[in-house]
């Protein structure tokens, strides 16, 4: 039942006039994909809180050890990463883990951690699953891991520092994004995460994109793989 009426609610949400902003305007986080005002597990009914806190008040769950002043609960689930003998074209270093601002995100994509665990919530009712499995990041799971190598790369260090190698990746400090920033304002700590591509905050994200800093398609206003030409020299 749970599931039924989280659907519906879904559903009801994607009706609304605000479902045009579904994957971003590029705008700021009001109506975004992460604007969660109006979810029914939303009792306060705030944007910023799901995620971000300025007191916490949760002392047990110390989520704001996490950085960036974090109210929302973080996964526990171990994850099989990229490595060379994976992909032997890896140059950068691969941290065992996802860290930074990608640990973060996984807290809710990674579909293990309900989305309502944030605050001194427990959670748990309402996962990825639930929302939209599409923004479900594992496409699949070994075991009790869950298999990343199914994505972009994440916490791994951009290549050759922060100066690209000129021959296959580009120098992250003039490269740029369609929004202006340049590839290495959006690194964390030098380290590829989901917020080098992905703006969250929906500031500089690029219209009709599920929130990305360029377009990847004609459709989406862009050049073909205009997206992947930003970091990669191709």
């Amino acid at each position: 039942m749970k599931r039924i009426v989280t659907f519906l609610a879904t559903c009801l949400m994607l009706a609304a006039p605000s479902a045009v902003l579904a994957f971003g305007a590029g705008l700021g986080i009001k109506n975004s994909p992460h604007d969660f005002a109006v979810q029914p597990w939303n009792g306060r009914q705030e944007i910023c809180r799901v995620c971000h806190v300025p007191h916490d008040h949760s002392q047990a769950a110390r989520r704001y050890t996490n950085g960036l002043l974090w109210n929302h609960g973080l996964s526990s689930a171990t994850y099989t990463m990229y490595n060379n003998s994976f992909s032997p074209t890896i140059t950068g270093a691969q941290s065992a883990q996802p860290d930074g601002h990608s640990k973060l995100c996984l807290g809710c994509h990674d579909g293990t951690v309900g989305i309502d665990t944030f605050d001194k919530y427990a959670g748990g009712g309402y996962t990825m699953d639930d929302y939209n499995p599409l923004f479900k990041i594992p496409g699949f799971t070994d075991g009790s891991n869950l298999d990343l190598r199914g994505t972009h790369p994440i916490s791994i260090a951009f290549p050759a520092g922060e100066t690209g190698d000129g021959k296959n990746f580009t120098n992250p400090t003039t490269a740029t994004w369609a929004g202006g920033a340049s590839v290495a304002s959006t690194l964390d700590n030098g380290k590829i995460q989901c917020t080098t591509c992905h703006d969250v905050h929906d500031q500089e994200a690029v219209p009709g994109t599920r929130l990305l800093r360029t377009a990847q398609t004609v459709i989406e206003g862009g050049v073909a793989s205009a997206l992947c030409l930003t970091c990669h020299v191709k």
